[in-house]
């Protein structure tokens, strides 16, 4: 059984981070991180590392987009829970794709249901398959780590290299913190750069973009274990969609009876 993590540019102009690993009886290890350009290198990537075993697809990517100018109800769900910690979605439509070459995206999602992969944002937990769901790592890294507000790692204009490289190793201690998790992740150590304050620019964002894909792989994992009890689907398969992992006190600003979030776990602090 293996979890892959895909962090999918939008665009096929950029790098897109792929990490995959499979699950033993220790639990789950990370057998490779890269990065690679168009779908026919990702198909390629998992025909190399999956082939025709099962695999649970993480991806980060908006997979369903119903809309031309109208966000999804999932990207507006998650902003009214995540928001506070800084973790609201970049709104998906289909203009704003359509300006980044996302078409890209959805010929994507056709290509993995061509090779066997069912798309679908519900799952049946600890049940080996072969599919893939839409994720968003930084609600996940909240929710996962117990944080306040999302980790700056990402760059922005006004964010110097000295805060993102801190916040690199922030998220570097937190996913070797995943050994300890249920389930666990080994094998991530060997993926981590020595020192990231020698990277910038392109291989900066290199580096982000496989971090990422290990995170996405290990939602794979997470979600595969334990379904909607410990992770939430916010949006629908038709309307869009986004899964991420909850945590009780995430969960606390769940509408009660909410129609557009599916989630089976505590809402208290436990």
């Amino acid at each position: 059984m293996h979890a892959v993590g895909i962090d999918l540019a939008w665009s096929p102009n950029n790098a897109t981070g792929i990490a995959v690993a499979v699950r033993t009886k220790a639990g789950w290890k990370l057998e490779t991180a890269d990065t690679v350009r168009s779908n026919d290198d990702i198909l390629a990537f998992l025909e190399a590392a999956v082939g025709k075993e099962p695999a649970i697809l993480a991806i980060d990517a908006p997979l369903v987009v119903p809309h031309h100018q109208t966000t999804r109800v999932g990207d507006r769900a998650i902003a009214s829970v995540f928001g506070p910690m800084k973790a609201a979605v970049y709104p998906a439509t289909k203009n704003r794709l359509g300006s980044y070459g996302g078409r890209r995206i959805w010929d994507l999602v056709k290509d993995l249901e061509a090779a066997g992969y069912r798309h679908d944002c519900h799952m049946e937990p600890r049940v080996e398959a072969r599919q893939f769901f839409e994720t968003y790592p930084h609600a996940a890294t909240v929710a996962l780590f117990h944080l306040e507000r999302i980790l700056s790692y990402k760059a922005k204009q006004d964010r110097p290299y000295a805060e993102r490289w801190r916040a690199f190793r922030r998220l570097e201690a937190y996913l070797r913190s995943l050994g300890a998790f249920e389930p666990r992740l080994r094998g991530v150590d060997k993926h981590l750069e020595p020192q990231v304050s020698r990277l910038k620019g392109k291989a900066l964002k290199g580096y982000e973009d496989r971090l990422d894909g290990i995170l996405c792989a290990y939602i794979a994992a997470y979600y595969w274990t334990w379904g909607t009890e410990r992770c939430a689907i916010f949006g629908s398969l038709e309307g869009g969609y986004i899964v991420t992992p909850m945590s009780p006190e995430v969960a606390k600003r769940i509408p009660d009876g909410s129609p557009v979030v599916t989630y089976t776990g505590k809402r208290g602090l436990s």
